[in-house]
């Protein structure tokens, strides 16, 4: 359907939303995903011939006879994607995936500091080139003419990222960690009102880009920069879905290359 140009992109995401949410075991999550990476290479490599296919983990045991997909490849390799945040997946996917999509919530000192410096170390001790893997960090995009208008949507988005702990390292990298605290708090006694309250616009500034198209283009510019590309997402979190639409058709409007609207 895609002509060739299907990427897969898996992540772990956070340990509460896979044991509350959908009732499995977390472990330890850059293990954990590397053995799915693997495991789903495995079962595209060999499910349309109909070869057994055996993977055998800690997370992952698979032993398939008996099945095929009749249906070729459109090419010899699907590029896998892992999504990461912090250090170990970052490893990870220098490891063993073909590339890596950044988090929405990630300053460019993150990127830096702890994505790509992790990334080579990855790459180094798998013996692979920095050519051999793709690196796409987000950056989450509210263009607005109205700068309060902007900051208030990515605001939001901030605020619910700020609700789960397994991110408060990249709060407390800037000295946003009371702030994600604050939010936090308010999320646990029911208090959704007062949570975008306690993020500050120098947060969201550190995290988001926010504000008139110029200003938003040179964020995504300094973060496309550290990278092979750049992922694009509007704030999607706690605004109404004619917004959040409308922030991403200025998105599209704004980055897509010319021939997209012929």
């Amino acid at each position: 359907m895609s002509g060739g140009r299907f990427r897969l992109g898996l992540g772990a995401g956070v340990k509460r939303l896979n044991e509350t949410w959908h009732g499995v075991d977390y472990g330890r999550p850059a293990p954990h995903l590397r053995e799915t990476v693997e495991a789903v290479r495995e079962i595209m490599a060999k499910a349309h011939a109909g070869e057994p296919i055996r993977y055998e983990g800690d997370y992952q045991d698979l032993d398939i006879k008996g099945w095929v997909r009749p249906h070729p490849p459109a090419r010899e390799r699907i590029p896998i994607y892992a999504a990461a945040v912090q250090e170990g997946m970052a490893r990870m996917a220098g490891d063993v995936a073909d590339g890596l999509i950044g988090h929405p919530m990630c300053s460019t000192r993150w990127l830096e500091d702890v994505i790509v410096a992790n990334v080579e170390t990855g790459l180094a001790r798998s013996g692979r080139e920095r050519r051999d893997l793709d690196l796409i960090p987000t950056v989450c995009c509210a263009i607005d003419d109205d700068e309060q208008a902007a900051y208030e949507a990515a605001r939001r988005t901030v605020c619910f990222y700020a609700t789960v702990r397994t991110y408060a390292p990249l709060w407390e990298m800037h000295g946003f960690g009371d702030a994600a605290a604050a939010v936090g708090d308010a999320f646990r006694r029911g208090d959704l009102a007062a949570m975008p309250a306690a993020i500050p616009d120098e947060m969201v500034d550190t995290y988001c880009a926010a504000g008139p198209l110029d200003k938003v283009r040179a964020r995504v510019a300094e973060v496309a920069d550290r990278g092979d590309g750049v992922f694009l997402t509007p704030p999607t979190y706690f605004i109404d879905p004619a917004q959040l639409a409308a922030y991403q058709r200025r998105i599209v409007e704004a980055f897509a290359p010319a021939t997209a609207a012929s």
